[in-house]
């Protein structure tokens, strides 16, 4: 592809008035200097403040690096203890953000996972972290090569959406928007694959859904693309040329957040750590405040919002794993969907569920890890809440 015709795609993404075909040759073409621009002129920004509200804060780095030193400490004990004599044993590399690296004493995905005999986990993962910040470290470039990992998992994308009150710039407070219905990628990726699909409360809040944040979705898409493609080929599109022919790589993209600032006192003791967790952690600013500020306050409208920009998300993911499927010619990449499973009370804060719900989701990771045979292809559905969103 030559720079000019590039340019133009990479125009045409930024209006969210790409082709199919046109997106599918950008996939193939973009590299990282690419994304960097492409991101900094979604964000109207340039690299330097970019990388800036991206970056980990001090004391969250401190913490995480807390947590993942205790796991990656059990790692290798098992390891030195043998745990690859066993073939059936698993060795997983873990990169993402606070879904599997919940930066107070709580156990989030990971942490079920890690508790399996037949499963070492190396972290990664930084609770906070953006997905721009996780594929331009490239630390799990180094762990690949020395660990040949059987599994490699990832969670990106909810902070760089989220973080530093970026979803207001996301939004049109008018609720007037046609983007999703002049998007020809928009309605490529919508597949209704979640059989607990509301069209109501979808089609409700994709009228607040501005052009940039569709194109945010199609950048997390190009970065997945460009992650599993040089993970599966080296970057070649010939999975002959891949370093890790038999990896399984497994993503995951959050349920329906519900917006809110309540601090959640109440009588229930034994969740003493709900009320510290979102005073703690920001409870209320990185969803409920951008949107308030953009004079977007019924609760409903912003719930509705959330629905539909994380079933969009969602899809996406499911989208990309199909695509190396067809690429490498078997199931390599597998995607773990909670849309659903959570329930209006069963989140710590505005973005991360009680410890019980993220034990819930850890066992589809596990089933998924073990090769236990989904309903779906691709897809691991985590069970559905009782109750409704």
């Amino acid at each position: 592809m030559t720079p000019a015709l590039k340019e133009v795609f990479i125009k045409e993404l930024l209006a969210n008035r790409i082709s199919l075909a046109g997106f599918h040759s950008l996939l193939a073409a973009v590299n990282e200097q690419d994304l960097s621009l492409i991101i900094q002129r979604i964000y109207d920004l340039n690299d330097t403040q970019v990388r800036k509200i991206a970056a980990l804060g001090p004391l969250m780095a401190k913490i995480d690096a807390v947590k993942n030193s205790q796991r990656n400490g059990k790692f290798l004990s098992k390891i030195k203890g043998g745990f690859r004599k066993n073939a059936s044993n698993k060795v997983i590399l873990v990169e993402g953000d606070s879904w599997f690296n919940y930066p107070i004493l709580l156990s989030d995905v990971i942490d079920w996972i890690g508790m399996e005999k037949n499963m070492a986990v190396y972290s990664l993962a930084s609770g906070g972290d953006w997905l721009l910040n996780m594929l331009s470290a490239r630390r799990y470039v180094e762990q690949l090569s020395t660990m040949h990992p059987d599994v490699f998992i990832i969670s990106g994308g909810g902070n760089d959406l989220v973080g530093s009150n970026r979803i207001a710039a996301m939004v049109d407070p008018k609720g007037e928007s046609d983007e999703f219905i002049n998007s020809p990628w928009a309605q490529g990726v919508m597949r209704k694959s979640k059989t607990e699909f509301d069209p109501h409360k979808f089609n409700r809040g994709l009228k607040f859904l501005s052009k940039d944040f569709f194109a945010l979705l199609m950048f997390f898409q190009l970065q997945y693309y460009n992650l599993f493609n040089g993970i599966l080929t080296s970057g070649t599109g010939n999975p002959a040329n891949g370093k890790f022919p038999n990896i399984k790589i497994i993503t995951q993209g959050y349920d329906y957040v519900i917006p809110s600032r309540k601090l959640g006192f109440g009588f229930k003791p034994w969740r003493w750590y709900r009320p510290f967790a979102r005073m703690f952690l920001g409870h209320g600013s990185w969803l409920k405040t951008p949107l308030d500020l953009r004079g977007i306050s019924d609760s409903n409208t912003q719930e509705d919002i959330m629905y539909s920009m994380i079933y969009l998300f969602n899809e996406m993911m499911i989208e990309t794993g199909q695509f190396f499927k067809e690429i490498v010619g078997y199931d390599c990449v597998f995607h773990i969907d909670s849309r659903g499973a959570i329930g209006r009370h069963g989140w710590t804060d505005e973005l991360h569920p009680l410890p019980e719900n993220f034990r819930k989701v850890g066992k589809v990771f596990i089933d998924c890890i073990n090769g236990v045979p989904s309903t779906n292809g691709l897809v691991y559905e985590v069970p559905p809440s009782i109750e409704k969103i």
